[in-house]
Formats: C-alpha cells, structure tokens, sequence
C-alpha cells in the first residue's frame, strides 16, 4: 500500500482538485484507490461526487472500512465530516495525544485491498499533516508558479524532515507545480529556477492552468471524468503514470 500525503505550504494552490483527480486517474488504471481528507473545510466531497448534506466523516467515525464512502469515480472515499468548532478543537486535542491515530486506522484497512491511500491535507503546519506525515511512505508538495510559494517551499521541506524524522519507510517529498500559466514569464522563471536547484525532487510535468478545470467543478465532477482530453486532464495522467512508476521502483 502506497500513502502519498498531498501537501502544500500555502492555501490555493488546487490541491484537493489535483487529489480528487488523481484519485479518478488511479482508478481509470485499475488501482484501488482511497482518498482521505483531513481538511476541516471538508471539501473533497465535491469533487467526488458526495451528498452535500451528509455530515459523516473522519472526525467522527474515524478510519474504518465501514466509514469508506463509494465515490460515482470508483474512488474509496472518507470525507472529513461537518463539525462544529468545538467538536473540531476537541479532535485535534485527541489527535495531539495520540500521533499513531491515523497510522492505526490505514493499517486497520490492510485486508481492504487498497493500492494507494491519497491524504489531502490542509496547508502549513498542524496536527493533520503530522498525522499524515507519521504514516506516509511519500509527500506530493503542490505549489503555484509564484514568489509566495517559492518562499514557503524551505519551511515546507523542514516541517517534513522534522515530522519523518527517524522514520525508516518514508520515501521522501515531490515537488509539483498546479495551475502553471502558459504565458507568464515570471512563472517560468520560478520553474526554471526550480527545476535547477531540485531537479532530483521535482515531477517532470506541471499541471496547466485550465478553464475545464473550473467548469468541471461547477458540474461537481472531476475534470478527467468531465473533459479527459483537455490540457491539465492529460498533465494530471502522466503524473499518475509518472506517480505508479515512481512508487514501484
């Protein structure tokens, strides 16, 4: 089982649109494929086609194969859940006191048979990328072709070296960069200048900035399933191809 956190240093940069998609990518190439999001916005849930008033989810019932959601896109699915913020800060404070909580319920899915396990997770540092971090076997760092998250790449890499640390079976971060311009030139700069310093860590494709990616949405429903030829359905393919044979070396 391969768990690939989704991660980022900073708020929109399509992060939980580029999961649900890889998701569905996965699934079209005959994995299982489960999707858990440990985002308190809870929005992954739109992408894969959910009933916006269930109120279930991982803050409640926790990681279980009875929690697994089946997703339209033939996507295992564990949303977060609709909490007030009082069951949320009582959450975190229980996730605080036990570090294992998310790594014990993954390992309680083992006989589910699942492929990969995608954690979106909410940006910067919190209680829900520790979680995450403390069973990932890989990180995906998902950044715009911007200053700002070029600033936040450094403190993003350190938080992670910091919440693997002493771990023997995390395989390291990938850099990708979403919603990249066509024409901007400071945007490539910042890729070229990306590319030259980590080019060890970086995917070798971006994810284009794309019109169908927004209209997708509006029909609640992943661009690969929605519009499989345009531009950033085919970027996010060869990152799943790229992604699968990355995991089986």
């Amino acid at each position: 089982m391969q768990i690939i956190a989704i991660v980022s240093g900073k708020g929109g940069v399509g992060k939980t649109t580029l999961t649900a998609n890889m998701a569905v990518a996965l699934a079209q190439r005959h994995k299982k494929v489960l999707v858990i999001d440990l985002d308190p916005q809870n929005a992954q849930g739109i992408h894969l086609g959910m009933d916006p008033e269930e109120i279930a989810g991982l803050a409640r019932e926790g990681v279980a194969v009875h929690t697994v959601f089946d997703s339209p896109f033939k996507v295992g699915f564990i949303p977060f859940g609709c909490v007030t913020d009082e069951e949320l800060e009582h959450f975190r404070q229980e996730l605080l006191k036990q570090p294992d909580w998310l790594s014990s319920g993954i390992e309680s899915l083992e006989d589910a048979g699942f492929d990969f396990v995608l954690l979106d997770t909410p940006p910067g540092a919190n209680v829900f990328l520790q979680q995450a971090m403390y069973c990932a076997t890989r990180a995906l760092v998902v950044m715009l072709a911007d200053a700002a998250s070029y600033a936040t790449l450094p403190q993003i890499e350190r938080l992670l070296g910091e919440y693997t640390a002493g771990r023997t079976n995390y395989q390291g971060m990938h850099v990708l960069i979403n919603q990249m311009p066509i024409q901007n030139p400071l945007g490539h700069q910042i890729r070229k200048a990306l590319y030259d310093q980590r080019q060890s860590d970086m995917v070798p494709v971006s994810v284009h900035k794309d019109p169908m990616v927004s209209q997708a949405l509006a029909y609640e429903r992943p661009v690969l399933e929605y519009e499989p030829g345009t531009m950033a359905s085919l970027d996010i393919q060869y990152l799943t191809d790229w992604m699968i044979e990355t995991c089986m070396d």
